[in-house]
Protein backbone atom coordinates (compact mmCIF):
# COMPACT_ATOMS: atom_id res chain seq x y z
CA UNK A 1 0.00 0.00 0.00
CA UNK A 2 1.13 3.49 -0.83
CA UNK A 3 0.50 6.98 0.50
CA UNK A 4 -0.90 9.41 -2.05
CA UNK A 5 1.15 12.55 -2.62
CA UNK A 6 -0.64 15.70 -1.54
CA UNK A 7 -1.05 17.54 -4.82
CA UNK A 8 -3.19 17.37 -7.92
CA UNK A 9 -1.88 15.40 -10.87
CA UNK A 10 -2.80 15.30 -14.52
CA UNK A 11 -2.71 12.46 -17.00
CA UNK A 12 -0.57 13.90 -19.80
CA UNK A 13 2.68 15.82 -20.05
CA UNK A 14 2.24 17.37 -23.49
CA UNK A 15 1.73 21.10 -23.25
CA UNK A 16 3.06 21.37 -19.70
CA UNK A 17 6.41 23.16 -20.20
CA UNK A 18 7.34 23.34 -16.52
CA UNK A 19 7.72 19.54 -16.34
CA UNK A 20 11.23 18.28 -17.07
CA UNK A 21 11.70 14.56 -17.69
CA UNK A 22 15.11 12.88 -17.62
CA UNK A 23 15.61 9.14 -18.11
CA UNK A 24 18.78 7.57 -16.70
CA UNK A 25 19.40 3.97 -17.77
CA UNK A 26 22.17 1.86 -16.25
CA UNK A 27 24.05 0.57 -19.30
CA UNK A 28 25.17 -2.48 -17.30
CA UNK A 29 21.74 -3.51 -16.01
CA UNK A 30 20.74 -7.13 -16.55
CA UNK A 31 17.77 -6.32 -18.78
CA UNK A 32 19.49 -3.77 -21.03
CA UNK A 33 21.56 -6.16 -23.15
CA UNK A 34 18.43 -8.12 -24.11
CA UNK A 35 16.84 -5.05 -25.75
CA UNK A 36 17.93 -3.48 -29.04
CA UNK A 37 18.81 0.22 -28.75
CA UNK A 38 17.14 0.66 -25.36
CA UNK A 39 17.60 4.45 -25.38
CA UNK A 40 15.71 4.88 -28.67
CA UNK A 41 13.03 2.41 -27.57
CA UNK A 42 12.38 4.28 -24.32
CA UNK A 43 12.51 7.71 -25.98
CA UNK A 44 9.97 6.78 -28.68
CA UNK A 45 7.81 4.89 -26.18
CA UNK A 46 7.55 7.88 -23.86
CA UNK A 47 7.04 10.27 -26.78
CA UNK A 48 3.98 8.26 -27.84
CA UNK A 49 2.67 8.73 -24.32
CA UNK A 50 3.09 12.52 -24.35
CA UNK A 51 6.64 12.85 -22.96
CA UNK A 52 9.48 14.75 -24.58
CA UNK A 53 12.15 13.10 -22.44
CA UNK A 54 15.92 13.23 -22.50
CA UNK A 55 17.28 9.68 -22.33
CA UNK A 56 20.83 8.89 -21.18
CA UNK A 57 22.72 5.61 -20.90
CA UNK A 58 25.16 5.89 -17.98
CA UNK A 59 27.40 3.60 -15.96
CA UNK A 60 25.91 2.30 -12.73
CA UNK A 61 28.41 4.17 -10.56
CA UNK A 62 27.44 7.43 -12.30
CA UNK A 63 23.69 7.23 -11.58
CA UNK A 64 23.92 9.13 -8.29
CA UNK A 65 26.01 11.95 -9.78
CA UNK A 66 23.72 12.32 -12.81
CA UNK A 67 20.64 12.37 -10.57
CA UNK A 68 22.25 15.01 -8.34
CA UNK A 69 22.92 17.26 -11.34
CA UNK A 70 19.31 16.98 -12.45
CA UNK A 71 18.00 17.84 -8.99
CA UNK A 72 20.32 20.87 -8.71
CA UNK A 73 19.46 22.15 -12.17
CA UNK A 74 15.71 21.80 -11.72
CA UNK A 75 15.40 22.93 -8.09
CA UNK A 76 12.43 25.26 -7.72
CA UNK A 77 11.50 25.00 -11.40
CA UNK A 78 8.16 23.25 -11.03
CA UNK A 79 7.28 19.58 -11.36
CA UNK A 80 10.19 17.38 -12.47
CA UNK A 81 10.50 13.66 -13.05
CA UNK A 82 13.54 11.41 -13.05
CA UNK A 83 12.89 8.04 -14.68
CA UNK A 84 15.43 5.41 -13.66
CA UNK A 85 16.07 2.22 -15.61
CA UNK A 86 17.93 -0.63 -13.96
CA UNK A 87 17.81 -3.01 -11.03
CA UNK A 88 17.48 -2.48 -7.31
CA UNK A 89 20.98 -1.11 -6.83
CA UNK A 90 20.44 1.46 -9.58
CA UNK A 91 17.10 2.56 -8.14
CA UNK A 92 18.63 2.77 -4.68
CA UNK A 93 21.41 5.06 -5.94
CA UNK A 94 18.86 7.43 -7.44
CA UNK A 95 16.60 7.26 -4.37
CA UNK A 96 19.51 8.34 -2.20
CA UNK A 97 19.47 11.63 -4.12
CA UNK A 98 15.72 12.05 -4.59
CA UNK A 99 14.58 11.23 -1.02
CA UNK A 100 13.34 14.37 0.67
CA UNK A 101 12.98 16.31 -2.61
CA UNK A 102 9.94 17.10 -4.75
CA UNK A 103 11.34 15.27 -7.78
CA UNK A 104 9.28 12.17 -8.60
CA UNK A 105 10.96 8.90 -9.57
CA UNK A 106 9.65 6.76 -12.41
CA UNK A 107 10.74 3.12 -12.52
CA UNK A 108 11.79 1.06 -15.54
CA UNK A 109 12.54 -2.44 -14.15
CA UNK A 110 15.59 -3.46 -16.20
CA UNK A 111 17.48 -5.41 -13.55
CA UNK A 112 17.80 -9.11 -12.80
CA UNK A 113 15.47 -9.40 -9.80
CA UNK A 114 13.59 -6.05 -9.62
CA UNK A 115 12.35 -6.51 -6.04
CA UNK A 116 11.38 -2.86 -5.51
CA UNK A 117 9.42 -2.66 -8.77
CA UNK A 118 7.51 -5.83 -7.88
CA UNK A 119 6.64 -4.61 -4.37
CA UNK A 120 5.67 -1.22 -5.80
CA UNK A 121 3.34 -2.92 -8.27
CA UNK A 122 5.14 -1.67 -11.38
CA UNK A 123 4.82 -4.19 -14.25
CA UNK A 124 8.08 -5.79 -15.38
CA UNK A 125 7.19 -5.49 -19.08
CA UNK A 126 8.73 -2.30 -20.51
CA UNK A 127 5.66 -0.94 -22.31
CA UNK A 128 3.46 -1.52 -19.27
CA UNK A 129 6.02 0.19 -17.02
CA UNK A 130 6.00 3.21 -19.34
CA UNK A 131 2.19 3.26 -19.10
CA UNK A 132 2.53 3.61 -15.32
CA UNK A 133 4.89 6.56 -15.78
CA UNK A 134 2.60 8.19 -18.33
CA UNK A 135 -0.35 7.92 -15.93
CA UNK A 136 1.55 10.41 -13.76
CA UNK A 137 0.22 9.23 -10.40
CA UNK A 138 2.66 10.13 -7.63
CA UNK A 139 2.68 8.29 -4.34
CA UNK A 140 4.85 8.68 -1.25
CA UNK A 141 6.79 5.68 0.04
CA UNK A 142 9.17 5.16 2.93
CA UNK A 143 12.90 4.73 2.57
CA UNK A 144 15.30 3.39 5.18
CA UNK A 145 18.89 4.26 5.89
CA UNK A 146 21.96 2.79 7.57
CA UNK A 147 24.65 5.19 8.74
CA UNK A 148 23.19 7.79 6.42
CA UNK A 149 23.00 5.61 3.31
CA UNK A 150 19.52 5.20 1.81
CA UNK A 151 18.07 1.82 0.87
CA UNK A 152 14.75 0.89 -0.72
CA UNK A 153 14.57 -2.81 0.04
CA UNK A 154 16.87 -4.19 2.70
CA UNK A 155 20.27 -4.20 4.34
CA UNK A 156 22.03 -6.92 6.29
CA UNK A 157 25.21 -8.01 8.02
CA UNK A 158 26.85 -11.42 8.22
CA UNK A 159 26.21 -14.20 5.74
CA UNK A 160 24.33 -12.26 3.07
CA UNK A 161 26.75 -9.36 2.42
CA UNK A 162 29.60 -11.91 2.27
CA UNK A 163 27.60 -13.79 -0.39
CA UNK A 164 26.94 -10.54 -2.31
CA UNK A 165 30.65 -9.71 -2.34
CA UNK A 166 31.52 -13.24 -3.51
CA UNK A 167 28.84 -13.13 -6.21
CA UNK A 168 30.20 -9.82 -7.53
CA UNK A 169 33.74 -11.22 -7.52
CA UNK A 170 32.54 -14.29 -9.44
CA UNK A 171 30.82 -12.08 -12.00
CA UNK A 172 34.03 -10.13 -12.57
CA UNK A 173 36.15 -13.28 -12.76
CA UNK A 174 33.97 -15.15 -15.25
CA UNK A 175 32.19 -12.29 -16.99
CA UNK A 176 28.75 -13.75 -16.19
CA UNK A 177 25.47 -12.40 -14.83
CA UNK A 178 24.15 -12.58 -11.28
CA UNK A 179 22.20 -15.79 -11.71
CA UNK A 180 25.18 -17.73 -13.10
CA UNK A 181 27.39 -16.51 -10.25
CA UNK A 182 25.06 -17.59 -7.44
CA UNK A 183 26.16 -21.25 -7.17
CA UNK A 184 29.92 -20.73 -6.76
CA UNK A 185 29.30 -17.73 -4.46
CA UNK A 186 27.06 -19.82 -2.19
CA UNK A 187 29.68 -22.56 -1.89
CA UNK A 188 32.38 -20.08 -0.82
CA UNK A 189 29.95 -18.33 1.52
CA UNK A 190 29.04 -21.48 3.43
CA UNK A 191 32.71 -22.40 3.72
CA UNK A 192 33.68 -19.03 5.18
CA UNK A 193 30.69 -17.74 7.17
CA UNK A 194 30.75 -17.70 10.96
CA UNK A 195 28.39 -16.83 13.80
CA UNK A 196 28.99 -13.46 15.45
CA UNK A 197 27.82 -11.86 18.66
CA UNK A 198 26.00 -8.57 18.16
CA UNK A 199 23.79 -6.37 20.30
CA UNK A 200 20.59 -5.08 18.73
CA UNK A 201 19.06 -2.07 20.46
CA UNK A 202 15.58 -0.82 19.59
CA UNK A 203 12.84 1.33 21.14
CA UNK A 204 11.82 -1.55 23.39
CA UNK A 205 15.32 -2.36 24.71
CA UNK A 206 18.42 -4.33 23.72
CA UNK A 207 19.27 -7.96 23.09
CA UNK A 208 22.63 -9.74 22.70
CA UNK A 209 22.46 -12.47 20.05
CA UNK A 210 24.75 -15.00 18.37
CA UNK A 211 23.81 -15.17 14.71
CA UNK A 212 25.21 -15.65 11.21
CA UNK A 213 23.01 -12.91 9.75
CA UNK A 214 20.85 -9.91 10.68
CA UNK A 215 18.43 -8.67 8.02
CA UNK A 216 16.84 -5.19 8.15
CA UNK A 217 13.99 -4.42 5.76
CA UNK A 218 12.33 -1.19 4.70
CA UNK A 219 8.82 -2.12 5.94
CA UNK A 220 7.55 -5.61 6.70
CA UNK A 221 8.88 -8.61 4.77
CA UNK A 222 6.63 -11.64 5.11
CA UNK A 223 8.96 -14.63 5.56
CA UNK A 224 5.97 -16.91 5.07
CA UNK A 225 5.12 -15.36 1.69
CA UNK A 226 8.41 -15.60 -0.24
CA UNK A 227 9.76 -12.48 1.48
CA UNK A 228 7.27 -10.11 -0.14
CA UNK A 229 6.16 -6.68 1.04
CA UNK A 230 2.54 -5.63 0.74
CA UNK A 231 3.14 -2.20 2.22
CA UNK A 232 5.82 0.39 1.46
CA UNK A 233 4.51 3.15 3.72
CA UNK A 234 3.94 1.58 7.15
CA UNK A 235 6.78 3.65 8.68
CA UNK A 236 8.71 0.75 10.19
CA UNK A 237 11.82 -1.36 9.92
CA UNK A 238 11.47 -5.13 9.82
CA UNK A 239 14.39 -6.92 11.50
CA UNK A 240 15.03 -10.65 11.17
CA UNK A 241 17.75 -12.35 13.21
CA UNK A 242 18.65 -15.88 12.12
CA UNK A 243 18.41 -18.19 15.13
CA UNK A 244 19.63 -21.43 13.55
CA UNK A 245 22.79 -22.68 15.30
CA UNK A 246 23.74 -25.54 12.93
CA UNK A 247 25.02 -25.65 9.35
CA UNK A 248 22.25 -28.06 8.39
CA UNK A 249 19.55 -25.76 9.77
CA UNK A 250 21.12 -22.80 8.02
CA UNK A 251 21.29 -24.66 4.70
CA UNK A 252 17.61 -25.58 4.98
CA UNK A 253 16.45 -22.04 5.75
CA UNK A 254 16.32 -20.70 2.14
CA UNK A 255 14.17 -23.67 1.15
CA UNK A 256 11.86 -23.13 4.12
CA UNK A 257 11.46 -19.48 3.11
CA UNK A 258 10.76 -20.46 -0.52
CA UNK A 259 8.15 -23.00 0.63
CA UNK A 260 6.60 -20.63 3.18
CA UNK A 261 7.22 -22.95 6.15
CA UNK A 262 9.56 -20.82 8.26
CA UNK A 263 9.26 -21.34 12.02
CA UNK A 264 9.59 -17.91 13.61
CA UNK A 265 10.48 -19.52 16.96
CA UNK A 266 13.39 -21.75 15.89
CA UNK A 267 14.44 -20.30 12.54
CA UNK A 268 14.09 -16.54 12.84
CA UNK A 269 13.53 -13.88 15.48
CA UNK A 270 11.67 -10.83 14.23
CA UNK A 271 11.15 -7.32 15.55
CA UNK A 272 9.60 -4.16 14.13
CA UNK A 273 10.82 -0.68 15.06
CA UNK A 274 11.42 2.79 13.66
CA UNK A 275 15.10 2.78 14.69
CA UNK A 276 17.67 0.19 15.69
CA UNK A 277 21.37 0.17 16.53
CA UNK A 278 23.66 -2.81 15.99
CA UNK A 279 26.94 -2.98 17.89
CA UNK A 280 29.66 -5.60 18.11
CA UNK A 281 33.31 -5.92 19.06
CA UNK A 282 34.30 -5.07 15.47
CA UNK A 283 35.29 -1.57 14.41
CA UNK A 284 33.83 -2.08 10.93
CA UNK A 285 31.83 -4.74 9.14
CA UNK A 286 30.62 -5.74 5.70
CA UNK A 287 27.07 -4.54 5.03
CA UNK A 288 24.77 -5.28 2.11
CA UNK A 289 22.64 -2.38 0.90
CA UNK A 290 20.03 -3.25 -1.75
CA UNK A 291 22.14 -6.07 -3.14
CA UNK A 292 25.50 -4.30 -3.03
CA UNK A 293 28.20 -4.94 -0.41
CA UNK A 294 30.13 -2.16 1.30
CA UNK A 295 32.20 -1.76 4.47
CA UNK A 296 30.79 0.46 7.23
CA UNK A 297 31.94 1.55 10.66
CA UNK A 298 30.29 0.01 13.72
CA UNK A 299 27.88 0.80 15.37
CA UNK A 300 25.32 0.64 12.59
CA UNK A 301 22.41 3.04 12.95
CA UNK A 302 19.27 2.09 11.03
CA UNK A 303 16.16 4.24 10.78
CA UNK A 304 13.00 4.60 8.71
CA UNK A 305 12.30 7.84 6.83
CA UNK A 306 8.52 7.94 6.39
CA UNK A 307 7.03 9.11 3.07
CA UNK A 308 10.42 10.44 1.97
CA UNK A 309 10.35 9.34 -1.67
CA UNK A 310 7.87 10.37 -4.35
CA UNK A 311 7.38 7.63 -6.95
CA UNK A 312 5.15 7.17 -9.97
CA UNK A 313 3.15 4.03 -9.25
CA UNK A 314 -0.10 2.21 -9.72
CA UNK A 315 -2.54 3.88 -7.32
CA UNK A 316 -3.25 1.91 -4.15
CA UNK A 317 -5.13 2.77 -0.94
CA UNK A 318 -3.46 4.95 1.67
CA UNK A 319 -2.28 3.41 4.94
CA UNK A 320 -3.89 5.44 7.68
Amino acid sequence: MLMQANHTTGTAFKGVPEVAVLVLINDGAGGVAALDDIAATVHSGLLKRGFEAEVKLVAGDQISEAASRFVRQKAGSGENILVVGGGDGTLSSAAGVLAGTEVAMGVLPLGTLNHFAKDLGVPLELDAAMDVIAARRPALVDVAEVNGRIFLNNSSIGLYPFFVAERSAEQRRRGVGKLAAIGPALVRTFKAVSWQSVRISADTGGNQVLTPCVFVGNNFYDAGDFGRRKNLSARELCVYVIRQRTWFGLALLPFKIALGIVDTRSDLEMLRASKIKITSTKRETLVSVDGEATTMKVPLHFQIRPAALKVLAVRQPDTK
